[in-house]
């Protein structure tokens, strides 16, 4: 029996697998003081105790950083806290969190927006919506609250920002949400690494969003049809470019036709028009597939095509995996501008091209389609999204009410 001395550690072998501890058994040992040796040849110093009826044990350091003999005046000065049955592990735990909280209280709104992005938002949300947050970021939360310490917003911070976008309330209101999001990260947890104790963005009331009612009439998509008709020619008449340029301009303004005309007579998303493949479509039973990371529900989504929808794909040039094909990316990212000239050239003012979603809807509603069934081909998965259509299924039944003969004349009706 000897004390565990460095010369000692030194000539440990490891073990062929797991690890060895050799404890501390001379004249002037210290109780539970060891030295741990892995297969892998780590060598650690370690100390094992029994406080308030708990075994535990403490690693004091590895060998290298420590020594025997400082290992050995360390593990003293804890079995001195034991002895007054204060718990070393708990001691130095509680070290560790109070200097994760001020160092937490140090971190800003910016670092946490930059955690949120990265942990939440570029792993679990779409492309699209992450373009969004970071949008909504960079204009309007960081330059008011991202130089602030994240645990010092308060609820009234969130709140008078909230209300300094009362004039966009649907802007107002997903600002909110994003700031509650971001908050609830720093929130959770017991470690309060960020110090905030309680979501600032919580218990806010948002604005009334009121829900737009646009939908086209078929003399205004009779418009539509003709401007994208003619639009192509007319936005390559600039005589400052070659004809081969205008050409080019004329192809790519057509395949963004093309893509607004497949919005036109499927209902479908912008997203979903401009990311389709042709890989998506099975033209024998003239179905479309949406793949799950394309879709606002996240699923798959397997949609019967009408005729239009099949007699325009089949119309287009296949030039690559997608559809519409982009410039500068594998498709086409956006329809803005494109969309601004030609309901410009409808006298569409004020109509965005999400309303020909709405007009999808309504127009199959109006003739008789049942809520559901336009709720299937919308992709809707709760039927409360498509029951603000509802109103335009009277239409159809009022109809087939007033096909009753008439058997009151006028001078037949109440009297009283």
């Amino acid at each position: 029996m000897a004390n565990l001395t460095q010369t000692f550690a030194k000539r440990i072998k490891p073990p062929e697998s797991g690890y060895n501890i050799h404890w501390d058994e001379g004249n002037d040992s210290i109780a539970g003081f060891g030295l741990r040796v892995t297969a892998r040849g780590i060598k650690s110093f370690l100390l094992n105790y029994r406080v308030h009826g708990r075994q535990r044990r403490y690693t004091i350091g590895q060998m290298g950083a420590w020594t025997a003999e400082t290992a050995r005046q360390e593990a003293r000065r804890l079995r001195t806290l034991v002895d007054r049955s204060e718990d070393p592990f708990a001691i130095e735990q509680a070290q560790k969190q109070q200097a994760m909280e001020d160092e937490g209280r140090k971190r800003t709104v910016k670092d946490l927006s930059d955690y949120y992005l990265v942990n939440h938002a570029e792993v679990h949300k779409r492309p699209r919506s992450v373009v969004e947050d970071k949008a909504m970021l960079q204009t309007i939360i960081l330059p008011r609250l991202g130089q602030m310490r994240a645990c010092s917003i308060t609820h009234r911070d969130v709140s008078e920002l909230h209300a300094a976008l009362k004039a966009t309330p649907y802007r107002a209101n997903r600002v909110l949400a994003l700031l509650h999001k971001m908050f609830s990260f720093a929130a959770v947890g017991d470690d309060n690494e960020w110090g905030v104790t309680r979501n600032p963005a919580a218990g806010i009331p948002r604005f009334q969003e009121e829900k737009r009612e646009r939908w086209l009439s078929e003399q205004e998509f009779e418009r539509l049809v003709v401007a994208m008709q003619e639009y192509p020619a007319r936005c390559a008449t600039t005589a400052d470019v070659s004809e081969k340029q205008r050409e080019f301009l004329r192809k790519e303004v057509q395949r963004a036709m093309n893509a607004i005309r497949l919005t036109v007579v499927t209902g479908c998303r912008k997203g979903e028009a401009l990311t389709a493949k042709w890989t998506d479509f099975d033209f024998a039973r003239g179905v479309w597939t949406k793949p799950s990371h394309h879709t606002k529900q996240k699923k798959i989504e397997h949609v019967p095509l009408n005729e239009q929808a099949l007699a325009l794909l089949e119309s287009l040039p296949r030039d690559g995996g997608y559809l519409f094909p982009g410039r500068t990316a594998a498709h086409l990212t956006d329809l803005k501008g494109p969309w601004a000239k030609i309901s410009q050239l409808a006298s569409l003012p004020g109509v965005r091209i999400h309303d020909l979603r709405h007009s999808f809807a309504s127009h199959l509603v109006s003739s008789g389609v049942s809520l559901h069934i336009v709720g299937k081909l919308l992709g809707h998965t709760q039927s409360q999204t498509t029951a603000r259509y509802a109103h335009l299924a009277d239409n159809p039944l009022r109809e087939a009410a007033n096909r009753f003969p008439i058997v009151l004349r006028g001078s037949d009706q109440g009297h009283s």
